[in-house]
């Protein structure tokens, strides 16, 4: 859903489905929070205050990665990797 929310963001003007597509997943992820896990709750929140259209890039992924190093289901050398990744592209900008 919250993959789904983040999509419809991306809408031009005239797409009315998009429109629905954006109303209905932001309710559905505000329901939602009450109903998750921690970790997932913040992350569902931090999206429906900034929108990623409206966010920058860096600061986003940074959120994200301490976002998974919460995750359950995080992936040891995936997130080392994802910490270089950030690190060299910081470093580089």
């Amino acid at each position: 859903m919250l993959s789904f929310y983040e999509a419809s963001q991306f809408r031009v003007h005239g797409e009315y489905i998009l429109d629905e597509a954006l109303a209905f997943s932001k309710a559905a992820l505000e329901s939602l929070v009450t109903k998750s896990s921690p970790n997932l709750a913040k992350r569902v929140t931090n999206a429906l205050l900034h929108p990623w259209r409206k966010s920058i890039p860096q600061i986003d992924a940074r959120k994200y990665i301490t976002f998974y190093e919460n995750d359950e289901s995080m992936n040891e050398t995936l997130l080392k990797f994802a910490k270089l990744d950030f690190n060299i592209v910081h470093v580089n900008t």
